[in-house]
């Protein structure tokens, strides 16, 4: 994954009791990693945000799970998350008749028998903000296949926000589909479904029939793997004298077809520009499953604007 575009950073981690059990998950970007420098808990790092004073809504990406006191009330959840399930314990203490959650355990288990715990400790004040950020997070939890080189390695990559717009397929205007692009991208012509690079001068086209390959001088023809995991067909078009034009990528999905082209490459532009293009094109998801996921999260519908 290169960058998020939701501004998040990628937090890459193994496990305090075994390097080979390696996991990542997404952060928002106003929480950082921290190092445990006054052994405070049974991390080497921890999570935590300066939107809670003193480090009091706090992660621990995992820890090995001590046990609590048996004076918590608890509650035991299994949260579901494209990865996995996990066992999910929520830990409450009563003061003055008035119950909060205290601290939260997600425990995930790998097909190994390899367990990771996410756990998370709650500030007396807005627990309520610091329990969905934890939840949003371990939304993101997944586990990775390679090995990594130190305990913990925190990979922070920052990517400014990307924009998200709702468009038809051109065919049809019936089908709706997602798809974000970068904050230097400009949508220029909604008729057309064109998306125009500002710095580098190429354009995407979104939702367009698939065009008769056997234009180009010649092509060839690659897999692109979507976020969701489908693999869609690419082709790169060359003209005559060899040199690269244009690239084509046509993604199938729930019994349709959408196809994005992106426009003026050029030899100074190609790396960023196709690199920007397949971003947008893996991004893509339907507009019922985006709605489905954001439940109200602002999109741009070019039909309500």
């Amino acid at each position: 994954m290169i960058g998020d575009p939701n501004g998040r950073n990628i937090l890459r981690a193994t496990t305090v009791w075994s390097k080979d059990a390696a996991f990542e998950m997404l952060m928002p970007d106003y929480w950082e990693v921290k190092l445990d420098k006054d052994d405070e808990y049974n991390t080497d790092i921890y999570l935590s945000s300066s939107e809670y004073n003193d480090d009091s809504c706090v992660i621990l990406p995992g820890t090995v799970g001590y046990g609590v006191s048996a004076d918590l009330e608890k509650e035991q959840w299994s949260t579901l998350t494209e990865w996995g399930t996990a066992d999910d314990w929520y830990f409450y203490e009563t003061v003055d008749g008035i119950r909060r959650p205290v601290f939260r355990t997600a425990t995930f288990t790998d097909e190994d028998g390899n367990y990771y715990i996410l756990e998370a400790q709650y500030p007396e004040e807005n627990w309520e903000t610091c329990n969905a950020d934890v939840s949003n997070m371990i939304a993101t939890f997944k586990t990775l296949n390679t090995k990594l080189e130190d305990t913990y390695i925190a990979e922070e990559i920052f990517q400014p926000k990307w924009a998200k717009i709702a468009l038809p397929l051109l065919e049809t205007q019936e089908t709706k589909f997602v798809v974000d692009y970068p904050p230097t991208w400009t949508v220029e012509n909604l008729e057309k479904n064109m998306i125009t690079d500002t710095e580098n001068s190429c354009s995407v086209y979104g939702g367009v029939a698939l065009r008769d390959l056997s234009e180009a001088a010649s092509y060839e023809e690659d897999v692109l793997v979507l976020d969701n995991n489908t693999m869609a067909k690419k082709y790169t078009l060359y003209n005559d004298t060899g040199i690269a034009y244009m690239e084509v990528v046509s993604v199938e999905y729930n019994g349709a077809t959408y196809n994005f082209e992106l426009h003026n490459i050029t030899a100074d532009n190609k790396d960023i520009c196709t690199s920007n293009f397949e971003s947008v094109v893996q991004s893509f998801r339907t507009y019922e499953e985006e709605i489905g996921a954001t439940s109200g999260y602002d999109v741009f519908d070019e039909e309500n604007q």
